[in-house]
């Protein structure tokens, strides 16, 4: 223990500090850490220097706007007319195809039954943005994102679109058990023809 006394730094109530220097490799490691992030926060944190791969970016995210924006207006959302949307309630075909979109991306919401659940009742004569088929149409194409619902008129088909609302309007006074209390104001659906 004597060869160590001459490397005592500290000693307080009987505890000795040693004088034990860290091994170069490890200082080595520790002085190029030191160097590489002071040289990566002058180059990019401060952006002395603009890296390559960020002006790619945003280049590429800046055409692929541009791209889905040329593919919008290509190809403008244009809501059927009411007609149509109310003929598509009686038809079986459409309510098949309403039905199983309305499973994939309105249950999780309104119910399997749209009786409610986080989104509003749709089976009831109360409608919060409107009730006719337009209304509703224009309500699940645009959304109402600050309420939390997404718009569905780029997401899904057209045709998938139109029997969907046409679906809803067939659940209309349909009573599911456990329904949500009626929100918004009263209205009175269209009639379906030749019902």
């Amino acid at each position: 223990m004597a060869e160590y006394e001459d490397k005592v730094l500290h000693e307080l109530d009987g505890i000795k500090e040693y004088d034990n220097p860290m091994p170069g490799w490890l200082m080595a490691i520790w002085w190029g850490s030191l160097i590489f992030s002071a040289a990566y926060l002058i180059f990019y944190a401060l952006s002395f220097g603009e890296g390559s791969m960020e002006s790619e970016y945003r280049a590429e995210a800046q055409q692929a706007l541009t791209e889905v924006q040329a593919h919008f207006d290509a190809n403008p959302l244009v809501p059927p007319t009411p007609a149509e949307l109310l003929a598509g309630a009686k038809d079986p075909a459409v309510l098949e195809k309403g039905a199983a979109r309305f499973a994939r991306t309105c249950a999780s919401c309104h119910g399997e039954k749209a009786q409610g659940l986080i989104g509003p009742n749709l089976t009831d004569d109360r409608w919060i943005h409107g009730g006719s088929v337009g209304q509703i149409f224009q309500s699940v194409a645009k959304g109402w994102p600050a309420k939390g619902m997404p718009p569905w008129g780029r997401v899904v088909k057209p045709e998938e679109l139109s029997a969907l609302v046409s679906y809803v309007r067939s659940l209309q006074g349909s009573n599911p058990p456990s329904a949500k209390p009626a929100e918004g104001e009263p209205f009175a659906p269209e009639p379906i023809p030749g019902s």
